[in-house]
């Protein structure tokens, strides 16, 4: 399992003319490694995702290849909260280079965080 600190990122959206089914969304993510090879990532996100994985690792970028639906949720955390982090296990087998888990999420937090009361 490895482990992306989330320090940066960026967001964008694009639409393929020949490819209906090219990705829509991505987020470029940018930190250190706190366990595993990673220290950057990107995260695409699909109509229709390819079946057999939910990305991969080349060197020290993690390639993040997930669902549409799951964007909003994505971005929703990355603008929100802080710190921010980014989870994977790679598959055991070295010869698949292949991502089964990936995940974002905050570290630990104290009880009732949230937003700001304007009237307090």
């Amino acid at each position: 399992m490895g482990t992306l600190n989330v320090t940066e990122y960026r967001v964008g959206t694009n639409r393929s003319r020949t490819n209906s089914n090219a990705h829509r969304f991505f987020l470029s993510l940018s930190g250190s490694s706190s366990s595993g090879p990673v220290s950057s990532a990107i995260i695409y996100f699909w109509p229709t995702k390819p079946a057999d994985t939910v990305g991969y690792v080349a060197g020290s970028l993690l390639v993040g290849m997930l669902d549409d639906s799951d964007f909003s949720y994505w971005y929703d955390i990355l603008r929100n909260e802080a710190p921010v982090r980014v989870t994977y296990v790679e598959n055991s087998s070295l010869s698949e280079n292949r991502v089964w888990h990936i995940s974002v999420g905050t570290t630990d937090e104290g009880v009732g965080e949230g937003p700001e009361d304007p009237d307090a």
